[in-house]
């Protein structure tokens, strides 16, 4: 009987999958419709700072990828919702003109954004939240992630562990 080598490759390449992002700093998140094939940008990290996140502090989401283009007059939608055990309840919906927040016209290739101090003083009162970001222009949606973020009474955050559907978000 022999012993594959394959075997200790394919551990290390699903160890590395799972706590690259961690070791990064970076969030762990999925595209809203679970693959990148429909969207114009193509997200490579979100990252959240500072960690934890506490009443006084807030936090701000920076997302890095790249896009072959995004037209002007995109806008940059922020959801957070209270993860429960039926359907997530909005919290709030902020809009912001990508134009405000990134120079343009955005060129092809890498860009990156930051919205800062997402979260109001109620949601900071500890809840589990789902967090989607989107760039959207009219019908088009170019770019949409989510993740969970755990807020404790105390004002830490937990942010690493990332749902196994979407459906779990519910």
């Amino acid at each position: 009987m022999s012993i594959s080598h394959a075997h200790p490759l394919f551990l290390l390449l699903l160890v590395s999958i799972f706590f690259l992002p961690a070791v990064l700093g970076g969030t762990n998140f999925r595209t809203c419709n679970g693959s990148y094939e429909n969207y114009r940008v193509n997200v490579e990290t979100v990252k959240i700072s500072p960690l934890p996140i506490t009443g006084i502090s807030n936090a701000d989401i920076t997302i890095t990828g790249y896009t072959a283009s995004i037209p002007n007059g995109a806008i940059v939608e922020l959801t957070i919702a209270e993860a429960s055990a039926g359907d997530p309840i909005t919290s709030s919906i902020k809009t912001y003109n990508l134009c405000d927040i990134v120079r343009c016209p955005i060129r092809p290739g890498r860009f990156s954004f930051t919205l800062s101090k997402i979260f109001s003083n109620k949601e900071l009162k500890g809840r589990i939240y789902a967090v989607t970001v989107g760039i959207k222009k009219e019908k088009d949606t170019m770019m949409c992630v989510v993740f969970l973020c755990w807020i404790t009474e105390g004002g830490s955050a937990f942010l690493n562990r990332q749902p196994g559907t979407i459906m779990e978000l519910a």
